[in-house]
């Protein structure tokens, strides 16, 4: 298998059966060893098994949660907001509310025991003392336990429902054409002149991978996003785009924060991961987790906490690099910028939550396009799908709108 340009492009110049079928065998897997190699988010994300359909689809649920927003008038409790990424509706509360379900309010301590149950409503009484004041507005209640007996039968059984999530696929494709005359011609700088046009060629695919997996929405009708064949010029969902379409489902301004060009700061990152990890019940020690950012964000984490730093007389070096960020809730983040992030953008991710693919049948190649005149022309072109991301909430946090 090629390992760097120099021996890719010597199997792409020859022409023989046997270099074709190797070419045909070893052609994608040696441009993403290129493409992985110059590329430091690619470097982390791991390519999946090829995709049989235009759309890749894969079931999730959403796991109990462990609050749930409701307001207290006297002994009747009102729930609002989402459940289960929709619209609360009594069948939702049903999963989650029962009779002997115990809540507290973090607020103050105070505790109210589930009586009895009624769509949207249930009515309370206090629990465990203390003093029960009314709610002025929508309150997060924490579900704490539920008071059973002996002898109480088993009512009201729960159950998750599933969803699917899925992403879709994207066509890159690229033409080369070169005239016999230029082909032909020695320059100075130039040794070999399709050597060097190929060369220039694969990076511009190399920075068009790096830049779909990262950043490439799928495409919106309006509506929705529209997915495989229900649409002409289908794009993939790149990894920035996961963020924006699970906070379009329950926003939650904690994971998905928009910080309206103000410069990136500690309290930032550390409320991040604070807020993933409570909010959306990430498991921070399981996993490979980074902070991705663009190379202008990264120079403030280089300065944080400067003024407390120290150099010695004998340091022959200026500056600071910081390659990792221990957050206060104990958990150390490598960092990770790449020049083809988003500048105004960071993300706590979890690379091993996340895959990219190639379409079956529809990895790189490269075919001669006839012609009448005295050049030679070549499409390249190849199909990958969309970042797969299991449980993108409690995977991705991202910052945006960063100064840069």
């Amino acid at each position: 298998m090629p390992t760097n340009v120099s021996d890719f492009l010597k199997l792409w110049t020859q022409s023989d059966q046997a270099s074709e079928r190797r070419l045909q065998k070893f052609l994608l897997m040696g441009l993403d060893k290129i493409v992985q190699e110059q590329s430091d988010v690619l470097s982390k994300l791991s390519v999946g098994p090829s995709a049989s359909g235009p759309v890749v689809r894969w079931m999730e649920e959403w796991g109990y949660p462990t609050q749930i927003s409701a307001t207290l008038d006297q002994s009747v409790l009102t729930f609002s907001g989402r459940l289960f990424g929709k619209a609360i509706d009594a069948e939702a509360v049903r999963k989650v509310i029962r009779q002997g379900t115990i809540l507290e309010r973090p607020s103050d301590g105070a505790q109210v025991k589930v009586n009895t149950l009624n769509g949207l409503t249930a009515n309370v009484s206090s629990y465990g003392g203390g003093i029960l004041n009314d709610d002025i507005t929508e309150t997060v209640w924490d579900i704490i336990a539920e008071a059973w007996s002996d002898y109480r039968d088993a009512s009201d059984p729960r159950s998750l429902d599933r969803v699917f999530r899925e992403v879709g696929t994207q066509i890159h494709a690229e033409t080369f054409e070169i005239p016999k005359t230029r082909k032909n011609t020695k320059y100075e700088i130039v040794g070999d002149e399709v050597e060097h046009q190929i060369s220039a060629l694969l990076d511009k695919l190399r920075r068009q991978l790096a830049y779909a997996v990262l950043r490439s929405r799928p495409f919106h009708d309006g509506t929705g996003f529209v997915y495989g064949n229900k649409t002409e010029e289908s794009t993939m969902c790149g990894l920035c785009s996961w963020p924006l379409i699970t906070q379009s489902e329950t926003p939650n301004p904690k994971v998905y924060v928009n910080k309206t060009s103000q410069v990136l700061t500690k309290d930032d990152l550390d409320n991040l991961a604070l807020s993933l990890w409570l909010d959306e019940q990430a498991d921070l020690n399981k996993g490979n987790w980074w902070i991705v950012c663009h190379p202008l964000i990264s120079r403030y984490i280089h300065d944080f906490d400067i003024s407390y730093r120290r150099t010695e007389r004998t340091d022959t070096g200026v500056g600071f690099y910081v390659d990792h960020f221990d957050s206060k809730i104990g958990k150390n983040f490598p960092i990770l910028p790449d020049r083809y992030m988003r500048p105004d953008t960071l993300m706590i991710v979890n690379f091993d939550a996340a895959t990219y693919g190639y379409y079956a049948n529809d990895r790189m190649d490269r075919k001669e396009v006839s012609t009448q005149g005295r050049y030679q022309r070549w499409l390249i072109s190849f199909q990958t799908y969309g970042v797969v991301v299991r449980n993108p909430r409690a995977n991705i946090g991202m910052i945006y709108g960063l100064a840069h």
